[in-house]
């Protein structure tokens, strides 16, 4: 545990001493806040959070890639990913400490853009039992579109590699249901429960399912096992 906390805590350091996750913070609450704006303005808003948390998930798309990019890529690049496996470290830690380090940065934009559903109860009596699924359903799809980055970054040292292959994958999730649907209706109604599209909008909603968590920690759990196996190829 003192491993993974210590590699958490330097991953968090190097974000919050470099632009990127005041500008990946920035970016999300930009347009958050400009829909939220609009969307509250329009005169047929409701105190609903179902349409602004389905836009945030789709931004978590655009965001997990910048998030992880760098987290094994840029070790790889520099040199130091080899000096980290030659310490009494583990795979296991490395992976862990670089995607808690993801996950805490993915919590704070949460916590921040929490402000929209205080702001709605000002002018209405938001169901809050539907805003914590909402964003339970939004944190959970996060934490799986990051351990896919984290899994991608382990594969090259080019981070702008890393973000185009985790955007790709992402992408790929997200539409495969639409996708096979416009192929065959037997094999669209099979394939789409691995949407993440699909597993998202009943969380979004507020309607608690415990197959949406199986499915998201499902996807956070084999692609933290991938790069786990990522980089004992390396140390071999």
């Amino acid at each position: 545990m003192r491993n993974i906390a210590a590699i958490m805590r330097r991953e968090l350091y190097a974000y919050f001493t470099s632009p990127m996750a005041y500008v990946v913070i920035c970016f999300f609450l930009g347009i958050t806040s400009l829909l939220f704006a609009l969307y509250v303005g329009s005169g047929r808003a409701e105190a609903r959070m179902a349409d602004l948390l389905h836009t945030m998930a789709f931004l978590l798309v655009m965001v997990a890639p910048v998030i992880t990019m760098g987290l094994i890529a840029q070790e790889r690049n520099l040199g130091t990913i080899e000096v980290l496996l030659t310490k009494p470290v583990r795979e296991i830690e490395v992976a862990l400490g670089k995607y808690l380090a993801a996950v805490v940065l993915l919590v704070i934009i949460l916590l921040v853009s929490f402000i929209y559903p205080l702001i709605m109860e000002k002018y209405g009596a938001p169901d809050w039992g539907e805003v914590l699924v909402g964003y339970l359903g939004i944190l959970l799809a996060g934490a799986s579109f990051l351990a896919i980055g984290l899994f991608s970054s382990s594969l090259t040292s080019n981070q702008i590699a890393s973000a185009v292959m985790t955007i790709l994958v992402l992408l790929l999730f997200w539409l495969i249901g639409w996708i096979a649907m416009s192929v065959s209706q037997q094999i669209g109604d099979v394939v789409k429960q691995l949407s993440t599209f699909e597993n998202i909008q009943d969380l979004e909603k507020g309607i608690f399912d415990t197959r949406p968590l199986v499915y998201f920690a499902s996807l956070v759990f084999f692609f933290i096992f991938l790069t786990v196996r990522s980089l004992e190829q390396r140390r071999a």
